[in-house]
């Protein structure tokens, strides 16, 4: 081999193994930030986990109330006048896979021509947009379990007025799943539940007042139970997002380091191939 044919050989070495270093150290840099990510939503799936059972039981002590009032008389008769509306629940941030498109094609099966939109969730509000959806009223979404009771109220505030309404939202399951899910939240039912109390409460406000208000909880826990589900399964997306993340990164930085190895072979073969002609060369003199 000649000596410019060596230099030059060698150059391309170098610079093929500088590249793979560069690469080794941009992907070194990508597992640490995906195993924070990972670790956050870890963290957050098992508080919005852990925080359901709360959820679960507001709602059912709202539940009773309204059933052991609704034989009462003075009781109103739901209004069947006012517009419709469908609460839409998505995540706020990203690296959740298909979460959100599950949602919106949700929404586009049986969201009602007439329903006004209310869409919690800059993700599902950029897939509304591209679905040509326009949302009457948009909202963030929290990232914490400690931000749901004040979204809940915002949300209950929004719908207060309405006559009737849905939430769409994700309903977390024990095998770490979802299920696209959605539920009436208005009217009230009209028939009590089985556990209704046997007994009519003592009260001291008029029945339809005390219902509007009891109304206007039990619109407040469904939200809030809908967005702690909702936050349970984005997290617990988000983490399996981030372990199949995690896998092909580990997997692109085995096949680097084997072609790291194979760069410095090749480096030091052509180093003692160089030392090799230069002895034969010095010998020849």
């Amino acid at each position: 081999m000649s000596s410019t044919a060596s230099t030059a050989l060698r150059a391309r070495q170098v610079v093929e193994l500088a590249r793979i270093e560069a690469r080794l150290e941009s992907l070194g840099q990508l597992g640490v930030l995906v195993t924070a990510m990972r670790s956050m939503a870890a963290v957050r799936a098992r508080e919005a986990q852990e925080a359901l059972i709360g959820t679960q039981a507001f709602c059912a002590t709202v539940d009773r109330a309204i059933a052991s009032l609704s034989q009462l008389p003075g009781r109103k008769t739901p209004d069947e006048t006012g517009a419709p509306v469908l609460l839409v629940i998505t995540s706020e941030n990203g690296f959740v896979g298909g979460f959100n498109t599950r949602i919106m094609e949700h929404v586009q099966e049986i969201r009602m021509p007439e329903e006004r939109l209310v869409l919690i969730g800059r993700r599902g509000q950029i897939l509304a947009g591209e679905m040509h959806m326009q949302p009457e009223v948009a909202l963030p979404m929290t990232s914490r379990v400690s931000g749901v009771t004040q979204l809940a109220r915002r949300a209950t505030n929004r719908l207060m007025g309405a006559t009737h309404a849905r939430v769409v939202f994700a309903q977390h399951e024990k095998s770490g799943t979802y299920a696209v899910v959605h539920r009436s939240v208005l009217p009230l039912a009209a028939d009590p539940p089985q556990n209704a109390a046997a007994a009519p409460p003592l009260h001291h406000l008029p029945t339809p007042e005390l219902l509007d208000r009891l109304a206007g909880e039990y619109l407040f826990a469904e939200i809030a139970h809908a967005l702690m589900e909702s936050l349970a399964c984005e997290n617990n997306v988000r983490l399996l997002t981030m372990d199949a993340a995690t896998r092909n990164i580990d997997s692109r930085f085995d096949k680097l380091r084997r072609e790291e190895r194979q760069a410095l072979q090749e480096q030091t073969t052509s180093d003692m191939l160089d030392v090799i002609v230069g002895s034969e060369a010095v010998e020849g003199k």
